[in-house]
């Protein structure tokens, strides 16, 4: 890699950094996931099934212009990055999912824990956590239920 082809793009894998998290596998834990992207500079995503975080962070050693000012002292993390798999070249990424916003993040845990169990969930943890007040809480809850209980209806073949 070289100092004068980051210069070609500003050096986007410089002012970024991405980790894998957990997936989410309940209402609390997308709660959590929900949290982290209410902060500035910060996405999820879903790349080939995993689920990372990006934060948008750009490196103290970048001058203005985008130089690495220790390029030949750079950390090896830096140095490990392949110049084919760089920002520069590969375009897009096609991510799965993208996280950006909460409103996108809960409509897709709607989606994947269920209607009944997401509302079931989103009221419980309010009650229980003073979100909202006891009586409002226990009769979502109580309609969640009653929701999931009711029989589905069955077509004959």
């Amino acid at each position: 890699m070289s100092a004068e082809f980051c210069k070609t793009c500003g050096s986007k894998c410089c002012r970024y950094f991405c980790f894998e998290i957990d997936e989410p596998d309940d209402y609390e834990e997308f709660e959590d996931v929900r949290w982290y992207i209410c902060h500035q500079g910060a996405t999820v995503h879903i790349d080939e099934g995993s689920w990372f975080i990006s934060l948008m962070n750009p490196c103290k050693m970048l001058d203005e212009d985008g130089v690495c000012t220790i390029y030949d002292d750079r950390p090896l993390i830096c140095r490990k990055y392949d110049l084919s798999e760089c920002d520069q070249t590969m375009g897009d990424y096609g991510y799965d999912e993208e996280f950006n916003t909460p409103e996108v993040l809960m409509a897709y845990a709607r989606k994947e824990l269920g209607e009944d169990e997401f509302d079931y969930q989103r009221a419980k943890h309010r009650a229980k956590l003073g979100g909202a007040t006891e009586k409002a809480a226990f009769a979502a809850v109580k309609r969640a239920r009653r929701k999931s209980r009711k029989p589905k209806a069955i077509t004959q073949r």
